[in-house]
C-alpha cells in the first residue's frame, strides 16, 4: 500500500499549506474546508487500493484452498502481487508509484477547482506539480523516518525479535518519535 490511512490526515495538511505558501492558490472557503476534502479524495484513493489487496487476498486464498501442492514452491508474496496487478488493471487503478501520484494529483485539482476549494490564475500543470512534489516529499521523509527506525531496532541495546508484541511497541513508538522529528505529525 503506498499511501497508509493514518497517513492520510498528515498528508492532506501537508497538501493544503504547499498550496497556501506557494502563493498561486487561494482557499475561498477556508482551508479547513480544503484540508477536509483533500482528506476524502485521498482516504478514497487509499480504500480503493484496500478493496484491490482484499479481492487478490480472496483469490489467492480460494486458490491455495484449491491447489495446495501449486503453491509449495511458490513465494505467496508475488503471487500476491501478480493478482493485485491483474485486478487494478482490471479496475484502471495505476499501481506504478511516479504514475499513480500524478493521476492522484490531477485529480485533486480537478476536484478542488470544480468544488471552488482553491483559486488560482496559473496553469493547471503548475498547481499539480506542487502536489505531486508534496506527496513525494512526504513519502519520502516518512520512509526514511521508518528506515532510521529500523537502524535503531538493529542497534537496540537488547535484541528484539521481529513481529513480536514487544518488537512493535518498541517500532511504533520510535517511529512516531522519527515522524515528529521530521514534522510528518
Amino acid at each position: 500500500m503506498l499511501i497508509k490511512e493514518a497517513q492520510v490526515p498528515f498528508l492532506s495538511r501537508k497538501i493544503a499549506y504547499d498550496l497556501l505558501n506557494s502563493g498561486f492558490v487561494t482557499f475561498p472557503k477556508g482551508i479547513d474546508n480544503a484540508i477536509s476534502e483533500i482528506e476524502d479524495i485521498i482516504m478514497d484513493d487509499v480504500l480503493w487500493e484496500r478493496e484491490i489487496e482484499d479481492k487478490a487476498r480472496e483469490i489467492l486464498a480460494k486458490q491455495e484452498e484449491e491447489n495446495e501442492f501449486l503453491f509449495y514452491d511458490v513465494d505467496r508474496r508475488e503471487v500476491f502481487k501478480l493478482i493485485k496487478k491483474e485486478i487494478a488493471n482490471e479496475e484502471g487503478f495505476n499501481l506504478k508509484r511516479d504514475e499513480r501520484i500524478d493521476d492522484l494529483s490531477h485529480f485533486l485539482v480537478k476536484e478542488l477547482w470544480d468544488k471552488e476549494f482553491i483559486d488560482y490564475d496559473v496553469r493547471d500543470g503548475k498547481i499539480k506539480n506542487i502536489i505531486f512534489n508534496s506527496i513525494m516529499e512526504f513519502l519520502n521523509r516518512e520512509r526514511e523516518a521508518r528506515d532510521e527506525v529500523y537502524r535503531k531496532l538493529e542497534n537496540y541495546k537488547r535484541p528484539l525479535i521481529p513481529g513480536t508484541e514487544e518488537w512493535e511497541l518498541v517500532f511504533n513508538r520510535l517511529y512516531e518519535q522519527e515522524l515528529k522529528k521530521r514534522g510528518l505529525i
